[in-house]
Formats: C-alpha cells, sequence, structure tokens
C-alpha cells in the first residue's frame, strides 16, 4: 500500500476516529455520517467533541480496525488510515502498532482538525480536515 492509494483520505478522520455507530462496527459503515458520530461521542451534547470525549472513539476505532484482535494494528488494518497513524507504524520495525501507539497518532489528527485550537472538534473541522487530507 502506498500513500499514493489514498483517495480514501477523505475518509481517513471518519475512520481512524471510529465513525461507526456501534450497530455497525462490525461491518462496513458509511463514512459520511460525521453529525451521527459526533452525537454517539459527544456525551455533554454540545455539538462538540473534546479530549476526553474523542478518546472512546479512537479506541473504539483501534479495536474495530484489530481484525485479528492481537492487540496491535499492522499495515493491512490501517487501509484508509489517518497520515498520522500511518506514519506511526511505518516508522516501526515490527510495521504494527499498539493502542498506546495509536491514541498518540489520533491525538496528532485531532490537533490538525482543531484549526481554531480551541481544543474542541466540530463537525465543521472534521470535514474541513477530511477535504483536505483529499
Amino acid at each position: 500500500m502506498t500513500l499514493g492509494t489514498f483517495g480514501m483520505l477523505t475518509a481517513a478522520l471518519a475512520l481512524a476516529l471510529g465513525l461507526a455507530p456501534a450497530s455497525a462496527r462490525a461491518q462496513t459503515f458509511p463514512v459520511g455520517d460525521v453529525r451521527s458520530w459526533m452525537k454517539q461521542y459527544d456525551r455533554n451534547g454540545d455539538g462538540k467533541l473534546d479530549r476526553g470525549e474523542f478518546y472512546p472513539a479512537v479506541v473504539d476505532a483501534f479495536f474495530f480496525r484489530d481484525k485479528d484482535k492481537d492487540g496491535y494494528l499492522a499495515i493491512s488494518e490501517l487501509k484508509e488510515a489517518s497520515p498520522e497513524s500511518l506514519r506511526a507504524v511505518k516508522h516501526k520495525d515490527t510495521a504494527r502498532i499498539s493502542l498506546q501507539e495509536y491514541v498518540g497518532a489520533l491525538f496528532k489528527d485531532f490537533e490538525a482538525a482543531d484549526t481554531d485550537g480551541d481544543g474542541l472538534l466540530t463537525v465543521d473541522e472534521i470535514e474541513r480536515y477530511r477535504q483536505k487530507a483529499r
């Protein structure tokens, strides 16, 4: 897999952040449903995700992607991953990353998507980040 295959980078944040409703985690899910995903993880209902709300989304995404359930994500399990998670796995000798490494990579994506620097992600910021990643 090369970075050139990332025509699906518009889905990078969606998949990397686990934008699948709980009922869809066992199957391929619609990437464009950011609002529904936001409602699922927006615990206080303010229409934004803070880092505390974002963390469970990342953990869910990790375990959703860990198809062989070995506690690591390999390149083959990161087909539509974010740029940061791919960088993390490609810079390792083992070519796989742990949950802790994945969380760290996705928080870098959180920072990149948080364009106004308020520590919160809105649907608009996520959509802009996905557009930029195309």
